[in-house]
């Protein structure tokens, strides 16, 4: 008898609904949804994957996806510098999804030496600045904005010249930044050169593990990686600002009246009857029979203006990707004729080749022009149109009328008279034009019969052209003669410009060109836990230039101002013929590279590399190659099991030795050098060249080498609501290169090497950099706080004589430490003189600088009683606070700097060419020095008998000595200071109200640069961050800019 089954009812009903469970599972749905950023604009790029599978997509420009996933698929959300995010399916059909920072940033991809590393990983001290950073400041040089977020980097701009505003930077107290773009070594010239907008990321290595893989010459890297495609729908930005510029300090110096008190008083005080009378005063006030109040500072610094303009393009495929832009800059300066414009175009094309086979294409080109009058700005050149404004004197009028023609008005001084509006005018005019053409292309092989195996060829070809032109315009002018007490009337006499009468034109045109190439292996691969990384790269950089000028004399038509229209005459009409000059030049380097990294676990860390560079300025193969090995660790604590700390997110420590080694030379220093004498000899009647023996050379040159230290440690906790790095180094560089001229006895007859490896010196210090991000609701917000501390000082100075006393070795000294008197103050009686050291054979007077007869011998002597005194001009502690935040699309970004611990030098040694180490009064220092006007603060600070506790010295116009020209720490000046570089404050109008006119985004902003200064040099209306000692430069700028960002 069979059996019969009997279906439950309740069984089967069960069996259903677990089927069709199993048939919803397994089947696949559209998903859609869309990614915000944490202020909730929508948020493009973002990678969507099925976890598990191959599948995936990336967010559109709106921020919204469309995937096939089933229900119990976990969905994958990816974007850089943001955390990772999984989230299931779960029947859902729409997923919003909000995008946080990663705040420890471990996952980031930041660019090395020759390569690319996740910032977790990382062993040396390395710092990036992202493009957005860069775009925090109004368009100029790089280095100027760069210099004031990093730790560890000191910049100083001590110019506000239209194209001659860039930062001078040091890396931990050290000069010799290589700047490399792309991944080829350039220029810093390049790097100031680049426009913001087609940066992506710039990296900064700062210790020598991580520098030493570019070799020759590198204490600092700077990385520079432009934009480059992406595999999305072309988008395009325009960038646009305009803005105006003034001076950032303010000068107050004497007009009319006041000078014409300041001087009576001081002629006085010599004994001698007033110049200036009441009379005179009022005609100044009314500008009659000659007399006028100019205030030529006001005049001729007004208000500069900046526009600035770029169009990037971005898109492309998985098979094509591209960049594309193009930028104009324009500045006007501030003084007028001054200009500076920029140009610059970049393409960078990435192509898939083949699956294993990548090919990579960057174009850049570049012009720049800039323009002035002939006479320069330079601190340093003879007349510079800054000097002539502030020692131009006040109690003129601008221009004068004779027979009926209007003539600018000079005034004289101790030497040739000055006519500043004439010089900026009238002189004649300096042009540069540069070109540079740049070329970056790569092939790279994937092995697909090994994993994490490729072979890649890189090079560059880029070429530069120079032309400059300079036209020299003798002027006339009214040269007015210096009044007296009988003077009721100025009188003038028609001269011509201080330079001669004699018409000039020089042209010079110059081209070189540099090819690099770079042939590499690398291996990357993960075994478990196990994770190894090997490379090995060739290095080659050849240049070539050549150059050519010629000047000639005299033209009937300035306005053809051709050499082909040159009459060979002077202004007296004597002939004179053009000269011609020029050069070539050709330079070789070469280098290996290796490097190896271990990985375990994401908890320790290993890094070793090797550079051997050879180089055509040392001779002999002992000596023109050197090696530079750098070996780095890390450990990850935060990773280790027995680690319980929740609340930190990450902590590693790292540590790091190194060596790089730099050249500083010229080339043939090591070989015998012949000099040639052109027409030195009569022979036979006729002139005969001479060549003899000119150096001596040095066989045993070599390189300069520098052993660095480190120790570093990273940390975030609170999930961003602090972070730390932290890192300590000490550097020791020895076999410096230096003139050894000092070094030698007068018996030697002056013939030995004029080089060597001479010198030492260490350095010291920290980088220190914490941050803190957070939010209150809508309101994102963060701060970023530096502080770097760099401490340079001579180990060995050849120049130190045996005999001299400690105070006057630079051995043990900081590095850049002044020279000069200990000061004591004012004498305050001819008693107190008499009872006192003087300088020899300088009569002293009541209200001049006492100087510390530092041997006892009882006078005062620079040869026995000068030192080195004082702290260097570069502020050893530097840093910024960096203040940021965003709310419903409004957002703003405050930058503060500050530098301390260094000294202004009002006067002291000057460093101009030809004056190097003379040590006199400026225009800062001696009221109406060298014949000319005065800054206000001097003469209202100056002794008197009235004014007795004064901060300058004695108010006179020529005394019986120069006392007080000597450079001393009474002129040494606390050179702190604290400045608000950057401000912006901007508004992202919502896509919803964009999005109906095809417009993806709209951002309106403001911003600033240099906007307030805090330093106890301003009450003498001085830039802390001045030159040298000068007679006047061109200041630093305050500006204000207007801007826009549109994206179709």
């Amino acid at each position: 008898m069979k059996k019969r089954i009997k279906w439950n009812p309740r069984f089967i009903t069960s069996l259903f609904i677990a089927f069709m469970c199993t048939f919803n599972c397994m089947a696949q749905n559209v998903i859609k949804g869309s990614v915000n950023d944490g202020s909730g604009e929508p948020l493009p790029g973002v990678s969507v994957t099925v976890k598990g599978t191959t599948s995936g997509t990336i967010t559109d420009l709106d921020g919204k996806f469309s995937i096939n996933a089933r229900n119990n698929d976990v969905l994958i959300f990816s974007y850089v510098g943001m955390n990772t995010q999984d989230i299931k399916v779960n029947n859902q059909r729409f997923i919003s999804v909000t995008m946080k920072d990663d705040v420890a940033s471990l996952d980031e991809v930041v660019v090395v030496g020759y390569g690319t590393q996740k910032r977790g990983s990382i062993t040396a001290a390395v710092s990036t600045v992202s493009d957005k950073e860069l775009l925090k400041a109004p368009t100029m040089s790089i280095s100027n904005v760069v210099g004031s977020r990093i730790a560890g980097v000191a910049a100083v701009q001590s110019s506000g010249q239209p194209g001659s505003d860039n930062a001078t930077l040091t890396m931990r107290g050290q000069t010799g930044i290589v700047y490399v773009i792309d991944g080829i070594r350039r220029t810093s010239a390049d790097f100031n050169g680049l426009d913001p907008n087609e940066i992506e990321s710039v990296s900064i290595l700062k210790d020598a593990s991580a520098v030493a893989v570019y070799g020759l010459d590198a204490n600092g890297v700077f990385i520079v990686t432009t934009k480059q495609g992406k595999a999305e729908k072309m988008s395009i930005t325009y960038t646009g600002s305009v803005g105006f510029s003034q001076n950032a300090e303010q000068q107050e110096w004497l007009d009319g009246p006041s000078y014409a008190y300041w001087y009576n008083k001081a002629r006085e005080l010599q004994g001698d009857s007033q110049v200036f009378t009441a009379e005179m005063v009022q005609k100044m006030k009314d500008g009659v029979d000659g007399w006028g109040n100019t205030n030529w500072y006001d005049k001729l610094y007004g208000t500069g203006t900046r526009t600035h303009h770029n169009i990037s393009a971005t898109g492309g495929s998985d098979r094509v990707r591209f960049f594309a832009s193009i930028g104009y800059l324009n500045e006007n300066g501030n003084i007028d004729n001054y200009g500076y414009n920029r140009l610059n175009l970049r393409s960078n094309i990435d192509a898939k080749l083949t699956k294993s086979l990548t090919f990579t294409l960057g174009v850049s080109g570049r012009i720049e022009k800039r323009d002035s009058p002939r006479y320069s700005a330079d601190p340093n050149a003879w007349h510079n149109v800054p000097q002539q404004i502030i020692r131009a004197l006040p109690y003129v009028p601008d221009t004068y009328e004779y027979e009926g023609k209007t003539y600018n008005v000079s005034t004289p001084t101790a030497s040739s008279p000055i006519a500043p509006v004439a010089s900026i005018n009238e002189s004649g005019y300096s042009k540069s034009n540069y070109s540079y053409i740049q070329s970056n292309f790569s092939l790279k092989y994937d092995a697909p019969w090994l994993k994490g195996l490729s072979f890649k060829f890189q090079g560059a070809y880029d070429l530069t052209y120079n032309f400059s032109k300079i036209f020299s315009n003798p002027y006339e002018v009214m040269i007015m003669n210096l009044p007296t007490i009988e003077s009721t009337s100025l009188t003038y006499y028609k001269g011509t410009d201080a330079s001669g009468n004699s018409i000039s034109l020089s042209e010079s045109a110059s081209r070189g060109y540099t090819f690099t190439t770079q042939s590499s292996v690398t291996y990357d691969n993960k075994f478990g836990k196990h994770a190894v990384g090997a490379m090995f790269l060739a290095e080659t950089r050849e240049n070539k230039s050549n150059a050519l000028s010629a000047t000639g004399y005299g033209l009937d038509f300035i306005q053809l101002d051709e050499l082909n229209q040159i009459t060979n005459k002077t202004g007296n009409g004597a002939e004179k013929f053009p000269s011609i000059g020029g050069y070539s030049g050709h330079t070789r380097v070469a280098g290996f590279v290796g490097r190896v990294n271990y990985n375990y676990d994401d908890k320790y860390y290993l890094e070793a590399s090797l550079r051997h560079d050879g180089s055509y300025l040392f001779g002999g193969m002992n000596k023109r190659w050197v090696t530079l090995p750098g070996v780095s660790a890390g450990w990850r604590l935060n990773n280790e099991s027995w680690f319980n700390a929740p609340w930190i997110n990450n902590l590693k420590l790292r540590a790091g030795i190194g060596k790089t080694a730099t050249s500083g030379v010229s080339a043939f220093q090591w070989r015998n050098t012949m000099g040639i004498i052109k027409n030195a000899v009569v022979i036979g009647g006729s002139s005969q060249t001479m060549m003899y023996a000119s150096v001596l050379g040095n066989p045993n040159l070599s390189w300069a080498q520098c052993l660095n230290y480190n120790v570093g440690v990273d940390a975030t906790m609170w999930n961003g609501l602090l972070g730390v790095e932290f890192d300590v180094f000490y550097k020791y560089e020895y076999d410096k290169l230096a003139t050894v001229t000092g070094a030698y006895a007068p018996s030697r007859g002056g013939y030995y090497f004029s080089s060597g490896n001479v010198n030492k010196t260490d350095y010291k210090g920290f980088d220190v950099t914490l941050t803190h991000y957070n939010h209150i609701n809508k309101f994102n917000y963060g701060a970023k706080l530096i502080w770097s501390y760099a401490y340079g000082r001579w180990l060995k100075y050849v120049g130190d004589s045996d005999n001299a006393p400690e105070y006057q070795r630079l051995t043990g000294k900081q590095i850049g430490s002044k020279y000069g008197f200990i000061a004591n103050g004012l004498f305050q009686s001819e008693e107190e003189i008499a009872n006192s050291a003087t300088v020899k054979g300088y009569k002293a007077l009541p209200g001049y600088i006492k100087y510390v007869d530092r041997n006892g011998d009882g006078i005062i002597t620079a040869a026995q009683d000068q030192g080195y005194v004082g702290k260097s001009a570069t502020p050893k502690h530097t840093g910024s606070l960096n203040l940021f935040g965003n709310w419903k699309g409004f957002d703003f970004d405050l930058l503060f700097s500050w530098g301390l611990g260094n000294v202004v030098a009002l006067t002291g040694q000057y460093t101009s060419v030809g004056s190097e180490g003379t040590q006199d009064n400026t225009s800062f220092t001696k009221p109406f020095y060298h014949g000319g006007n005065s800054p206000t603060f001097l003469v209202e600070n100056s002794w008197t008998p009235e004014h007795t506790n004064a901060e300058f010295p004695r108010l006179e116009i020529t005394g019986p000595s120069n006392n007080n020209g000597y450079s001393s720490t009474f002129w040494y000046r606390n050179g702190n200071y604290m400045r608000l570089k950057t401000a912006q404050i901007g508004y992202n109008f919502p896509k919803k109200w964009l999005n109906p006119a095809g417009i993806e985004g709209l951002r309106l902003y403001v911003e600033g640069y240099n906007l307030l200064t805090f330093s106890g040099l301003t009450k003498y209306n001085i830039d802390p961050e001045s030159p040298a000692v000068n007679n006047g430069y061109y200041p630093q700028q305050r500006t204000y800019t207007l801007g826009v960002k549109l994206t179709f």
